[in-house]
């Protein structure tokens, strides 16, 4: 019970990795806000918490967007009177020769990954500010640290999350605010099932010094750990959670 009262605000949550996420906290005590664009799996992973006895709420956002995410913080506050933590998990993935990825495709990408880990972060932090006090996780990806065919856009996005992880965690440290990001590797979710087949994950399995691909609880317990109490003296750093696949390129 790390999380018990703790208000933690995760986007994204109605599937994959956010699910798992959102999961994790309420089973660790955790009052959870479920954020996700899509209704139906946002209601559904708040009955999963609410079946663990976990108080948890859904609230429509696209996070992208600056008026979603201030109602989002401002809801939370309404019915729970404080913001904890903040996942940021919400973000898109696409993939095409360089080349050939369109304007649209860099700015869909940019304005999701990105923004969407800007203006969530913003619409919180003046919470955390006034109490002294936070903690904020950004999902970025192995793809930001070594280069990877055909994911130049997406790879660029999850880059400069790193980067505003390490400006936010400086420029919010006074404010006892911690900011710290996590670098999943390929994990088993919808969206991996989505882009590759049978044989690809086979071969990326193999490729990992630990031998398998990720399972969503294992990018959800790095998570934990950063928001974490024992956390609390670690800011601005990104904890590669890959099996090993970003030590070998």
């Amino acid at each position: 019970m790390r999380f018990k009262d703790k208000v933690a605000i995760v986007t994204g949550a109605g599937r994959g990795l956010g699910k798992a996420i959102a999961l994790a906290l309420g089973r660790e005590g955790s009052i959870v806000v479920v954020v996700d664009i899509n209704p139906a799996q946002g209601e559904e992973t708040v009955r999963e918490l609410e079946t663990l006895g976990v108080e948890a709420m859904w609230v429509r956002a696209d996070v992208s967007n600056k008026a979603d995410a201030e109602r989002m913080a401002a809801d939370t506050l309404d019915r729970f009177g404080s913001i904890d933590i903040l996942v940021n998990n919400a973000g898109i993935h696409d993939a095409a020769p360089f080349v050939e990825e369109t304007e649209d495709m860099w700015q869909r990408m940019f304005a999701t990954n990105v923004m969407g880990t800007v203006l969530p972060s913003q619409a919180v932090v003046p919470e955390m500010m006034k109490r002294k006090k936070g903690r904020i996780v950004n999902i970025s990806s192995k793809a930001a640290i070594v280069g990877e065919p055909y994911h130049a856009a997406y790879s660029a996005s999850k880059g400069a999350i790193l980067a505003l992880t390490r400006a936010m965690a400086v420029e919010l440290g006074s404010y006892n605010i911690t900011v710290g990001a996590v670098c999943p590797g390929p994990t088993y979710t919808d969206m991996l099932l989505g882009a590759t087949g049978d044989a690809e994950r086979e071969e990326l399995a193999a490729i990992a010094p630990l031998g398998r691909l990720g399972q969503p609880e294992d990018i959800a317990a790095a998570v934990l750990y950063l928001a974490s109490e024992e956390a609390g003296w670690c800011t601005g750093q990104a904890l590669s959670v890959d099996g090993g696949m970003s030590l070998l390129k």
